[in-house]
C-alpha cells in the first residue's frame, strides 16, 4: 500500500466520515427496510442517524486505522467478531458487504488522487475478500466477490 496515498486517503475518511456515514446508512436503510428491527432506537435518533452510529461510523474507523497504520489484517479480527454476532440480531453477508460496496463507492465520489483510488480499491478488495473467507467457513460455496 502507498503509504503517502494511505495517510491522504484516510484523512478524507476523517474530514468526511458524518457525510459519507448518513448517506450509506440511508441507502442500507432503503435497500434493506428489515434492517430498521435491528436498531435499539433512542429517543434522540432516528433511523438513518443510528445507522450510521452504529455500523457505518465504525467501517469508517476501521479503514481509516487500516490507512493509517498500514494493516490490512486488522480488519480481520473486526470481521470476524460481526460474523459471529451480527447475524443473531438478523445482520446478513448481504447487508454487510453493501454496506463496505457503499460505503467505497462514496468514497470514490470525493475528489482523491489515482494513488488514493489505488489504494481504497486495494482495501475494498481486501474487506470483500475476507468477508467470503469468513462466511465460506461457515456456509461453503454460498458468496463470490466481484469488485
Amino acid at each position: 500500500m502507498d503509504e503517502i496515498a494511505a495517510t491522504q486517503l484516510a484523512r478524507r475518511v476523517d474530514d468526511h466520515r458524518q457525510a459519507i456515514a448518513e448517506r450509506v446508512a440511508a441507502r442500507l436503510l432503503r435497500a434493506f427496510p428489515e434492517l430498521t428491527h435491528t436498531l435499539r432506537l433512542e429517543e434522540n435518533y432516528g433511523p438513518v442517524e443510528r445507522m450510521a452510529e452504529v455500523a457505518v461510523r465504525p467501517l469508517s474507523d476501521l479503514i481509516r486505522a487500516m490507512l493509517l497504520f498500514d494493516a490490512l489484517e486488522i480488519a480481520e479480527t473486526e470481521l470476524r467478531w460481526a460474523r459471529g454476532v451480527l447475524p443473531r440480531w438478523g445482520v446478513s453477508y448481504e447487508h454487510t458487504t453493501a454496506m463496505i460496496r457503499w460505503y467505497f463507492e462514496e468514497l470514490g465520489r470525493l475528489p482523491v488522487s489515482p494513488a488514493e483510488r489505488a489504494v481504497a480499491t486495494e482495501v475494498e478488495r481486501h474487506l470483500l475478500n475476507l468477508m467470503v473467507r469468513l462466511y465460506r467457513t461457515a456456509e461453503p460455496n454460498q458468496h463470490t466477490v466481484t469488485v
